[in-house]
């Protein structure tokens, strides 16, 4: 599929939520939410925003787990489906979803502790994007990016998944790592994500067009593994101040 027709396929997934909720579920084994819930053990502090947040299930989940939150989702749709997410579960209210731009985030500075933006679309490889989230950042505070996961070829469904994702995607999709043994878990993370594995990986491909050292933030880049998947973690962390 061309670039031009991948773009459009997702600007019409954005404009109805029903499509999107089947493209988010089907075509991935059930396994996007998952990956969303890998955010959930990175968090730091209690402030967190979300970029994007589409149909607002992580939203919810973020807020039943105690946390203060807010969004930002350019798509009107997707902020109707986010606050209706809401309502349904009970937690938050409309006007913590707002409808805006990341290149323009309408906080003051220093509000956040954490911000999340899980699978997100080209806005996040734009320099504006990051500059606006270091400066909404407390010192100490991190960027969590979910930039992209693939299923691995396992059972008979999934292999008939992965030939979709080549056909949407491209073998770019596939090309972030090769296939390796058992990874090290070096930060314990494996213990935070129950039976999924974590490694470190400094200097890999994925997320490397993310501009995080240009407004001063330190890149950490992880893949989390199960037996079913791979999931591709981009971090940007703000220094804390020093006296």
């Amino acid at each position: 599929m061309t670039p031009y027709l991948r773009k459009l396929l997702f600007e019409t997934l954005y404009k109805n939520h029903y499509l999107y909720r089947f493209a988010s579920t089907v075509p991935f084994a059930g396994q996007w939410r998952v990956w969303q819930g890998l955010v959930l053990s990175r968090i730091r502090g209690q402030d967190i925003l979300e970029l994007g947040c589409g149909l607002g299930d992580l939203l919810a989940d973020m807020l039943e787990a105690g946390y203060m939150c807010r969004a930002v989702e350019h798509s009107p749709q997707m902020v109707a489906a986010a606050r209706s997410t809401l309502h349904k579960r009970q937690v938050g209210i409309d006007a913590w979803i707002i409808q805006g731009s990341a290149q323009q985030l309408p906080f003051s500075n220093q509000t956040f502790d954490t911000v999340v933006s899980t699978f997100p679309s080209e806005y996040i490889y734009d320099p504006d994007t990051i500059s606006e989230v270091e400066r909404v950042l407390r010192p100490g505070g991190r960027l969590i990016i979910i930039e992209g996961a693939h299923l691995e070829p396992v059972g008979y469904f999934q292999p008939l998944l992965l030939l979709f994702h080549l056909l949407v995607y491209g073998s770019q999709a596939f090309s972030a790592t090769k296939r390796q043994q058992p990874p090290v878990d070096p930060d314990g993370y494996g213990n935070d994500d129950a039976a999924f594995t974590t490694e470190e990986l400094p200097g890999m491909p994925f997320g490397g067009l993310i501009p995080l050292e240009q407004s001063g933030l330190q890149r950490r880049s992880q893949r989390v593994r199960s037996n079913r998947w791979q999931a591709f973690i981009t971090m940007g962390e703000k220094p804390a101040t020093t006296k």
